[in-house]
């Protein structure tokens, strides 16, 4: 797509008519989120539930039993809704379920207010248990609070164990919109730095690019409530929030809010046993001692691994020399990447600073550079330096950890150094997908996606289809699940009683003046 650049006084009149109509329509979706929750769909779950409620009666053994007929997209979950009985008590009375359902299927389904009497098939006498405490325990929920006098059923596969999963999700979105200081704006004569200067117009973005990604998925036929609440600073809101009485019944809590108030939401999201994703705090305790929070951003301490085993496939024959810098704050990654790079068989050295390296340097085979350092100065020498040196030795320059953010890095050494670097996100913009996600919110919104439209989108997508895939126990299958995004793949880490963090990184390099995701 080229470039139009119009000059004089009629250019400007067209900016500021373009910047005005991207106000204006930023502006409506805040006053919409002012005033009213999105509902997906307007047809209630109990009319949805009584539509496939069936009439027929049969008396079996002794016992009134609905014979139900298992229409396309119907799960066991919603017809269980629908009968007003347990899943489990619909599994023992159809053994064969438990391999999956199937449309035309007949079902056989107890008239409630019977007594219920022994399957031969069954293991135990009711849909409920008493656990070891004398509390009873719905059979297949999210967690026991102790040990079960009837038998435990077997643990289904991933993508087999439908019992949680629902013809509705409810989903909230927790953002920091500001929305008390929106009627201050000034939609007549704006402020041209308002969208850099407004706290209300910062994590908008997410969100447009999150109610993209719902448009998306129900016209795929997953249904989602979503309720978007306006979360600040104050953790007294969030407290209040919190106590709304629709908060204890979502299946998922998207929270992208300040430190103190994520905490508070993440306490509540454990005790109520709900599905929380940070879409991009950095801080690996966040998922501490908590099994239901979600990470989104991985950590910099999971990069040598994966850039290890990058580089065992992708250099051959030479050499990896590691630089240390003494400034750089991680003074033991370094260590940690050799390491690696030595499980993997790859020859590899560690040197202190870069005139150590220009020793170590081969004529006869490639050098593979890995420089440590988040020192904007420090690497615009380093790039310098070895730019100088292109014609004398065969380089490879990998920087970490956040060169892909540094402003002023020249594209000319870069490409001349074969640089490869790792970020959290990688856009291409030659992507069919991605061209059609920005010209879609081109058109919704009139102005071009920042990075967090993209992430709203994405990870909306990977977590409702994996929830509406699996059921609201994700947990359990989040790691193997794969869904083709925007901006990176996610590969998610369960570690013993803590939440889940992705540790995937986006590997690309310089090559002819472009960009080229290499992992």
């Amino acid at each position: 797509m080229g470039v139009i650049c119009v000059k004089g006084i009629q250019g400007s009149y067209i900016s500021i008519l373009n910047h005005i109509m991207k106000l204006f329509t930023h502006l409506c979706f805040l006053l919409i989120l002012l005033c009213t929750p999105f509902n997906g769909r307007t047809q209630s779950t109990q009319e949805q539930l009584k539509q496939i409620h069936s009439s027929v009666i049969e008396k079996i053994d002794g016992r009134d039993f609905y014979i139900h007929t298992i229409k396309r997209g119907q799960t066991l979950y919603m017809i269980s809704k629908a009968y007003g009985v347990d899943v489990n008590e619909i599994i023992r009375e159809n053994p064969g379920v438990k391999e999956g359902i199937k449309a035309d299927q007949k079902l056989r389904i107890p008239v409630a207010g019977q007594k219920n009497a022994v399957s031969p098939n069954s293991k135990s006498t009711s849909g409920k248990e008493k656990t070891g405490t004398g509390k009873e325990n719905i059979a297949g929920s999210k967690e026991n609070t102790g040990k079960a006098d009837s038998v435990a059923v077997a643990e289904l596969p991933c993508g087999q164990d439908i019992s949680t999963k629902k013809p509705l999700y409810k989903v909230a979105l927790m953002l920091p919109f500001f929305l008390a200081g929106v009627d201050q704006i000034d939609a007549v004569n704006p402020d041209p730095k308002i969208f850099e200067t407004s706290k209300s117009f910062q994590f908008l973005p997410y969100y447009e690019g999150f109610r993209m990604a719902l448009d998306s998925l129900e016209k795929q036929g997953m249904k989602i409530k979503l309720f978007v609440y306006d979360a600040d600073k104050d953790t007294a809101k969030t407290r209040q929030l919190l106590r709304k009485p629709e908060m204890k019944s979502m299946d998922m809590i998207f929270c992208l809010l300040y430190q103190p108030n994520f905490q508070i939401v993440a306490a509540f999201a454990k005790k109520n046993r709900i599905n929380l994703v940070n879409p991009i705090s950095e801080r690996s305790e966040l998922i501490a001692g908590n099994p239901y929070v979600f990470k989104v951003q991985p950590p910099k301490t999971n990069q040598v691994e994966q850039l290890a085993e990058y580089m065992s496939g992708a250099f051959t024959g030479g050499e990896v020399l590691i630089i240390r810098n003494g400034h750089y704050g991680d003074h033991d990654a370094p260590d940690r990447l050799k390491k690696e790079c030595q499980e993997r068989n790859l020859r590899v050295q560690v040197v202190e600073g870069q005139e150590a390296a220009i020793a170590r340097y081969s004529k006869d085979k490639p050098n593979y550079v890995v420089a440590f350092s988040d020192d904007q100065a420090y690497v615009l020498d380093l790039l310098r330096d070895m730019y100088k040196l292109r014609n004398e030795y065969n380089l490879t320059l990998i920087g970490l950890p956040d060169w892909s953010v540094m402003e002023g890095l020249e594209n000319e050494y870069l490409v001349a150094l074969k640089a490869h670097m790792m970020a959290r996100s990688f856009i291409d913009y030659d992507n069919t997908a991605v061209k059609l996600f920005v010209r879609q919110y081109q058109e919704i919104y009139k102005s071009d996606p920042e990075l967090l439209a993209f992430q709203g989108f994405d990870q909306a997508c990977f977590f409702l289809t994996a929830m509406n895939t699996y059921g609201t126990n994700i947990g359990r299958c989040i790691g193997d699940f794969k869904l083709n995004t925007l901006l990176t793949r996610y590969h998610f880490i369960h570690n013993k009683e803590n939440g889940f963090e992705n540790r995937h990184w986006e590997i690309y390099k310089y090559e002819n003046y472009k960009l080229v995701n290499v992992n």
